[in-house]
């Protein structure tokens, strides 16, 4: 599926204890559990890579906490977890086309 391109560029971005709140250039607002976020994380390591078994490092995660995030040029979001977990790129398109009900990965396309 192919978005616009201000339906992928965010206006605001801000989370509190539980959410990671994007509002859209389009005027879409989109909420992600930050639970959910930090278990898809899409860095190598989170996804298996490197001789890892998918889920071995994100399996047993019950909380998550955001500490702070910051932007990657025009196209994603690094965010930095209550674990100092920080090496996931979170693509904005991924973030969109997931938040929407699409299938796929969280990182970049």
């Amino acid at each position: 599926m192919s978005l616009s391109l201000k339906a992928t560029t965010p206006e605001t971005i801000e989370f509190d204890e539980n959410i990671l709140k994007i509002e859209w250039k389009d005027g879409v607002v989109s909420e992600f559990p930050l639970l959910e976020l930090r278990k898809r994380c899409p860095c190598v390591v989170c996804k298996g890579g490197h001789g890892g078994k998918i889920g071995a490092t994100t399996g047993g995660i019950k909380e998550a906490k955001l500490l702070s995030f910051s932007k990657v040029g025009r196209y994603a979001i690094n965010l930095v977890w209550g674990d100092y977990h920080n090496t996931g790129i979170y693509s904005f398109d991924s973030l969109r086309l997931y938040w929407q009900g699409e299938p796929g990965d969280l990182g970049i396309p």
